[in-house]
This record gives structure tokens, sequence and C-alpha cells, in this order.
């Protein structure tokens, strides 16, 4: 398994005993603030939230300055999500740490091939982005100097055949 990024369902599936790892009211929190991304998504992007759908892979990233392991740790290339990862519509980034305190470098950068510049959100604890997940929205990490910088990524289909459950205690 990548040290990098962390998929929740496949780490409970891989071993049932790992589901001890997160509590009932883990499930609830995570719950909760999918519920506010997507609420916020559906407002900020003036679609029904009845016709979004969370899809895979949800996951926790965990970026530092160690030397990739797979191509997959490689974060620090301009990608488009919906290339990667088919089933994506929409992409959230929940910040569970702070650029300039907890990790340097590090930050969150739109390519702007029209503008011909970019665009940088500096993570900061709490703070979400969201973002429609096709070309028009090309981007890549900063490779992070000194630190850790985690975030969850939860992203969300408008297409029912991709959607996913709520991870569940003991099981997908």
């Amino acid at each position: 398994m990548d040290t990098n990024f962390v998929n929740i369902y496949k780490l409970i599936e891989s071993k049932p005993q790992n589901a001890a790892i997160f509590t009932e009211k883990d499930f609830e929190v995570y719950r909760a603030v999918k519920n506010k991304i997507l609420q916020t998504i559906a407002i900020h992007f003036g679609v029904s939230p009845k016709h979004l759908y969370l899809t895979d892979p949800t996951f926790f990233s965990r970026l530092t300055s160690a030397a990739a392991q797979t191509k997959h740790d490689e974060y620090w290339h301009k990608h488009v999500d919906k290339q990667t990862y088919k089933s994506f519509h929409y992409t959230s980034l929940l910040y569970l740490s702070t650029f300039g305190e907890d990790f340097t470098a590090g930050r969150f950068i739109f390519a702007d091939k029209e503008l011909n510049k970019s665009i940088a959100i500096e993570p900061k604890l709490g703070r979400v982005s969201a973002f429609t997940s096709g070309s028009e929205n090309e981007h890549f990490v900063e490779r992070v100097s000194t630190g850790t910088r985690y975030a969850i990524t939860v992203s969300f289909t408008c297409d029912p055949k991709h959607a996913i459950s709520d991870p569940k205690m003991g099981h997908k």
C-alpha cells in the first residue's frame, strides 16, 4: 500500500481488524463533513444535491519531502482528475494541516493555460477547496520541502453507476 495515500475502503477491506482504527464517531464526523462539502458543491456549481454521489477513490494524503516510492506518489506532476479517475465530476480537498506552519511548499497549484498563469491555494487546517474535475482545472501540488501536509480528498460523480456508500464499521 502506498504510504502517501490511504484509501480507507481498501484499508478496511484488506484486513477487517483495520476497522478498529476508526470508531463509529469517526464515521459520523466523516459523513457530516462529506455532506457539508456536497451541499457546498451543489450550491456553488448549481447542481441538485440529489444528483451528486460520493465516488471513489476517497483518500487521505500524507505528503512529505521523502522520495516517491511509486509513480502514484509523484503528486507534483500536472494532471486532470477526470483523466486519472473517470468517475470524478467534482473534486474537493479538506486540508488537515497548514502551509507555513506544518510544512513548507506543498501549495495546490491550478495551471491556467488560457491565462498563461498559475493560481496557488495555500492549504490551511479546515480549509476546503472544490472544483470541477475536467481539463479546465489542470493542477499539481508543489513538492513539500519540510514537514508533513495532510488532506482528505472527497470526490463526487453525477453518475449513479459510479456512486459508493459511505464507509462503515467493519465492511465496505
